[in-house]
Formats: C-alpha cells, structure tokens, sequence
C-alpha cells in the first residue's frame, strides 16, 4: 500500500472539494499526485466516506448518532470483509481535515466532498422520510473498487 503524508492527502481534498461531482479531469490530477492506481481509487473513496461521517456527527438532531467504525472490501473470491476504519491510513488524515475544514472552511469543500459519501447518502435519505437520527446506528461503507487484500496482513 502507498504510503502518503497528509499534506498530499490535503492536496487531493483541494482537488476533489473543487467540484461537486467526480469527473475525469479530476482523476487526471489524483493520478499526478501518487504513483499506484489502486491509491488513486482510495483517495477518491475513502476521502468522502471520511467527510460524511463528520458532517453526519455534526446534524442537528445527531447527539446520540453511531458512526461506524469499520468498512468492508471484497477479496478475491467476492466475499465482503470487515476491517477497522484506523486502517485505512487516508481516512485517519481524511476525518482530520474535515473536521478542520467543519470549524474554518473553505465550507464548499466540505459540500463538494460529503456529498459523495453514501454514508451520508442513508442520513439524508433518512431525514427526507422524516426519521430522526437519535439513537440510529450507520452501516459501514463499503468500498468497491478497493481489494480486501490491501489491509490483510501477513499471518
């Protein structure tokens, strides 16, 4: 897995919070920024996942709201797997700047961004039906495009 620092982790924020929804282009400048495919994807996923989740923290009517604390991969047979969120090093960094980005802007980044999560898809498809968050549990995201063999270790 490619390892990145968080100020290029900042840079694919800029990237992606510039436009409100994912277009070639974009792709074209994550590409520029790491050497793998596979962390371009994950840029492009786990980025938003973060950003929903926090933007879900911070509802109105979302004191008593569960995040999840895991996501899911396929591996090579097609079968989803669990692993924690904290391995997933770009979510770490991801959930800092969007808790950064909440408090003091630029506001349209976190817009652009959360808009693309589906975990904040359920939360407002919810709220549009009129439910309440108190007390709702979210389900972990599940990340397409990413293999389950990127967070196996070694036995």
């Amino acid at each position: 897995m490619e390892s990145l620092s968080p100020s290029l982790i900042y840079q694919a924020v800029e990237i992606l919070g510039e436009n409100e929804d994912a277009s070639e282009a974009e792709e074209a400048q994550l590409r520029a920024l790491v050497s793998e495919e596979i962390t371009v994807r994950r840029l492009a996923d786990v980025i938003p996942e973060a950003f929903g989740m926090m933007v879900a923290a911070h509802l109105s009517g979302a004191e008593n709201l569960s995040l999840p604390d895991t996501f899911s991969a396929q591996d090579e047979s097609g079968a989803w797997l669990a692993f924690p969120l904290q391995q997933e090093p770009i979510f770490i960094v991801a959930v800092d700047i969007a808790s950064h980005i909440i408090h003091n802007g630029p506001r349209h980044y976190l817009k652009n961004i959360a808009d693309r999560s589906s975990v904040l898809a359920a939360v407002s498809q919810a709220l549009n039906a009129g439910n309440s968050l108190d007390g709702t549990t979210l389900g972990s995201p599940s990340f397409f495009g990413l293999p389950a063999s990127l967070y196996q270790t070694a036995e």
